[in-house]
């Protein structure tokens, strides 16, 4: 059964029931539930009429805040649930992962960069000067070149 997400003023639309509900309550039937407002906040009187602007058709007078007054059975669920989390493996919901393999990794990496070196500015320069003089065309046959020439698929072949 679902559970009010926060405590609050809660209304069934389709039976037209008010409810004040509290946090981690279960709901009073299985059908869907809008919150409405904070206690804290809304008078029961502005309840009504914040359910009547929202809800057109629904009479205000006719509405009655149904609280739930049965703590026995409020104190019971919130033991119970709390026995629940208790009894939950330790780091349950954590993504198990492998340290040492981290650090493996981390230190390859670490190797890898070190072997990486920036070309040096003469270098850089001849690219340029060689690239020049070169259009789009010629640069995607230079990248081409070596490869094994293939026809074009047809439509249909695999």
């Amino acid at each position: 059964m679902a559970r009010a997400p926060e405590t609050g003023f809660y209304f069934e639309p389709m039976t037209e029931r008010l409810a004040l509900i509290v946090e981690g309550s279960p709901y009073p039937t299985d059908d869907p539930w809008a919150y409405v407002g904070d206690p804290a906040e809304m008078s029961p009187e502005v309840l009504r009429l914040e359910v009547a602007t929202r809800w057109p058709g629904v009479d205000p007078e006719t509405l009655e805040v149904e609280f739930d007054t049965n703590f026995e059975r409020a104190a019971a669920e919130i033991e119970r649930l709390q026995r629940e989390e208790r009894e939950k493996e330790p780091g349950s919901g954590e993504i198990p992962f492998d340290l040492n393999l981290l650090l493996q990794q981390a230190d390859a990496l670490k190797a890898a960069a070190a072997q990486l070196t920036l070309p040096g500015a003469r270098d850089v320069e001849e690219e340029l000067e060689r690239a020049a003089g070169e259009t789009v065309g010629d640069s995607i046959a230079r990248a081409h070149e070596g490869e094994p020439a293939t026809s074009p698929r047809r439509p249909g072949e695999s």
